[in-house]
Formats: C-alpha cells, sequence, structure tokens
C-alpha cells in the first residue's frame, strides 16, 4: 500500500474517533445538564407513589447499631405489606413482626413470646420499615431536608411531632418514587440501616398473611 494510501486510512480513522468523541462529549454535557430534582420533586414523587401503591414485597437487610455498646447487629428477612395498615415482616432469626391494621405482633420463636400491643402509628409501633404504610403522607409529619445535593435521590425527614421516638429519617428513593433504603437516627444516637431489594408492587397479597395466630405453647404479653 503507497504512503499516501496509509495517510488517507490515518485521517478516516482520527475523524471518526474525533466525532465519536465529540458525541460523548456531547451525551456528558446533556446528563450534566439534566435537572436535579429538588426536595419538593422527590417528596411529591415518594407520597404519589406510594397513595398508588396497593401492596408490595421485598427483601431486607437491617443493620442495628448499638451506641451504648458500640456494636452492631445484623439481620435478613422478608417483607410483605397491603393497605390499609398491614405488615408482615419475618426475620432469618425466628423473629416474626405482624401488623393486621390494628393491632401489632412482636413474635419470637426462640423465647416463645408473643408481645401484643395497638398500632396507633408507624414511630410509636417501633418498626421502622412500618413507615412505608404512611408514605403517601410525608408532608403532613416531616419537614424535608437535602442533605447531600450530589445524591438526588436522597432526602431527609425531621418529624414535626413535638416528643418524637425518632430524631430523623433518612431516605434513599430511586426515580418513580420507590424507598430503596432508609436510615432511622434515634436521640440516643442509635442508627438503624434498612436496604430493600427484590422490591415488587402490586403482587395481589391475600389479607390472610397479616393474621397472626399463636403458635400453641407461646406466652402473650400485652402492652
Amino acid at each position: 500500500m503507497k504512503k499516501t494510501d496509509w495517510m488517507f486510512l490515518i485521517l478516516i480513522v482520527l475523524s471518526a474517533n474525533s466525532a465519536s468523541l465529540r458525541q460523548s462529549a456531547g451525551q456528558a454535557s446533556a446528563v450534566e445538564n439534566h435537572p436535579v430534582p429538588t426536595k419538593e420533586d422527590i417528596v411529591l414523587a415518594v407520597e404519589t407513589h406510594y397513595q398508588a401503591l396497593t401492596d408490595l414485597t421485598a427483601r431486607v437487610t437491617q443493620k442495628n447499631f448499638l451506641k451504648s455498646l458500640n456494636k452492631t447487629q445484623s439481620f435478613e428477612g422478608t417483607l410483605a405489606i397491603k393497605k390499609p395498615g398491614r405488615l408482615r415482616l419475618d426475620y432469618t432469626n425466628s423473629q416474626t413482626i405482624v401488623i393486621d391494621g390494628t393491632m401489632a405482633w412482636f413474635y419470637s420463636k426462640k423465647s416463645e413470646q408473643a408481645v401484643r400491643r395497638t398500632f396507633s402509628d408507624f414511630e410509636h409501633a417501633n418498626i421502622p420499615v412500618a413507615f412505608l404504610l404512611g408514605a403517601s403522607s410525608i408532608r403532613d409529619d416531616f419537614d424535608a431536608v437535602r442533605p447531600d445535593e450530589k445524591s438526588p435521590g436522597t432526602l431527609e425527614l425531621l418529624p414535626k411531632k413535638k416528643g418524637a421516638i425518632m430524631k430523623k429519617l433518612r431516605l434513599q428513593t430511586d426515580e418513580a418514587g420507590r424507598i430503596t433504603g432508609m436510615t432511622i437516627f434515634d436521640k440516643s444516637g442509635n442508627t438503624t440501616d434498612i436496604t430493600f431489594t427484590d422490591i415488587r408492587e402490586g403482587v395481589g397479597l391475600e389479607d390472610s398473611l397479616f393474621l397472626f395466630k399463636v403458635p400453641k405453647g407461646t406466652e402473650v404479653i400485652e402492652q
């Protein structure tokens, strides 16, 4: 091949690479110019998503940090939620939490005990994931803050209610307003980190899933 032919081929390759680089730069610029959602946008997306939601299932990974002991406890389990006000959380350590709409049950197979209490709201029932039952009305109970503008799906919620158990609640959401993770900060310095995976929505859960049947030989404690 003549030297002029080689030069011609090199010019073609360089031109193609240059066009590719210009295209990539243009795409990056478009991404960079994409408007970052405001905290109001995120709150509205979450409220709209969970207002339309009928039920869901998910896998849960939970880590509880206890400040006084400087210790972290890890749990895994499966979550089921159905409106109105029904929740079931089965941990792999043989503990189960069930809310049937009016009553909350905390069952431990190992200790053969079940605690029953009236379910008033997601916070005072002391069930972190029960927040999802009230996620369609965030603005009624919280003031929203954006902790990091570089994390567009992150939102921190500060309780409006005086004497609230939690200090703040940090949410991680996707573009659809679905909550994929949360961190609960209490006033004692303890934190609870929860991650949701394998989320499935609108699966048609049966009401019977949220009826807790006390196993034979279980001690029931009323609170």
